[in-house]
């Protein structure tokens, strides 16, 4: 088997046998979250109401901006330096992306006081307690940085797995018991805490070999940070905007719309944690390879996108009857699956540790969303919502094969 994959590897443009041999395991895992997104999915659009399903998804939202100062391109850092043998760049991490956390918190308090101030005693309650337990919540899923960049992806799968089948469990029980924004979004980050905050504090630390610490690792995680943060804002403002503008029930029909497209997008991404500790460790990759790799991701994307142009219209009508009047939006969202072959130049430019760059992608491209969000959703709605979404990606793409065609100059 493994002579027949390295047979083969040339014409498919990368090492077949390291990415089967981990494909098969990030593919189960991958599996896992899928079904765990999609069986939450038909739970929420079928049992809570349209308008309690869009309160979760608004409170979900400002958690996920709060979570800018979480320093989100501490994952990519710990990676590149755990796969090179700095194993203490772990530990280093997570003090850093706890202490930073306090401002997200601090950020929740300020929204918890605007809420008791406009009346809605509930929201303001649910924001206060989020802001308590921020800091642990933020690197209660941090695990993953480690088991990827030492490329032990069957023990990440075996344990996001167990999480997966916790966490749905519990979070079903709640809508069922409930229907209530306030719990189910409760019970959501207490298992996470619980979970997998034990896997990251108490069980990665038969993983740590050494105390070395990557000194560059970690500037290169807190300067990709700031535009990382500013893209997480970009990327949850127009959900925001759209609770804000059109109201609860219209931000639960965007979710609903987009879910399954990303989804797609999130089957796709299995193999991108097996990407990065692959390409930095390889000194002699470059740019043709690069290029050859975008194309043949092209290629691949086009089929998935074919497919769910057919297949949308059964998922709704059996999975999501209150919404099927909307297929024809999930189906015009799924064409931005096209540019998720921009993965791999995004991963060339972490690879180089090409920070300035990633931060310039990253600012211009969400300086473009948050516009982009302001302008659409006030004139044209959840199409307008959906369609710069759409532009976005495109924007992000464009950019990414432009500063990686500019290195190639160099």
């Amino acid at each position: 088997m493994d002579s027949l994959l390295s047979k083969y590897s040339p014409k498919f443009g990368f090492d077949l046998n390291y990415f089967v041999k981990g494909g098969v395991w990030l593919s189960l895992g991958q599996g896992f979250n899928l079904l765990k997104s999609f069986i939450l999915s038909i739970v929420f659009a079928n049992i809570l109401s349209v308008g309690v399903f869009g309160e979760y998804s608004f409170i979900m939202s400002i958690l996920g901006i709060a979570g800018i100062f979480a320093l989100p391109g501490m994952k990519n850092a710990v990676i590149q330096a755990t796969a090179k043998g700095y194993d203490g760049t772990y530990f280093k991490a997570i003090k850093q992306i706890f202490n930073w956390s306090w401002l997200g918190s601090l950020f929740l308090l300020i929204f918890s006081t605007y809420e008791y101030c406009i009346g809605s005693f509930d929201m303001a309650l649910i924001f206060l307690i989020v802001a308590s337990i921020l800091p642990i919540y933020s690197i209660s899923g941090f695990y993953s940085a480690l088991l990827n960049g030492k490329k032990k992806f069957n023990i990440f799968v075996k344990l996001s797995s167990l999480f997966n089948i916790i966490s749905t469990i519990f979070i079903v029980l709640a809508v069922f018991l409930t229907q209530k924004a306030f719990w189910v979004v409760i019970v959501t980050l207490s298992i996470q805490i619980l979970v997998q905050g034990f896997y990251s504090l108490i069980y990665m630390k038969k993983f740590i070999k050494n105390k070395k610490v990557d000194i560059e690792g970690i500037k290169f995680g807190k300067l990709t940070s700031l535009s990382m943060g500013f893209s997480n804002i970009a990327f949850r403002l127009d959900n925001i905007v759209v609770a804000l503008l059109l109201g609860y029930e219209e931000l639960a029909i965007f979710i609903i719309v987009t879910a399954i497209p990303n989804q797609l997008k999130a089957l796709m991404n299995t193999f991108t944690p097996m990407m990065l500790p692959k390409l930095a460790a390889h000194k002699k990759f470059n740019s043709k390879q690069v290029n050859v790799l975008f194309r043949k991701l092209l290629f691949y994307t086009s089929f998935a996108i074919i497919l769910y142009i057919f297949i949308a219209p059964t998922i709704f009508n059996v999975f999501y009857p209150k919404y099927s009047a909307y297929i024809f939006l999930s189906i015009l969202f799924n064409i931005s699956l096209l540019t998720f072959a921009n993965t791999i130049f995004n991963v060339n430019l972490i690879r180089l540790k090409k920070h300035k760059i990633i931060n310039r992608i990253n600012i211009i491209s969400s300086t473009y969303l948050i516009i982009g969000s302001c302008v659409f959703i006030y004139f044209f709605g959840i199409v307008g919502a959906v369609i710069n979404r759409i532009i976005y990606r495109g924007v992000i793409t464009g950019l990414n094969i432009y500063f990686n065609k500019k290195l190639e100059k160099y």
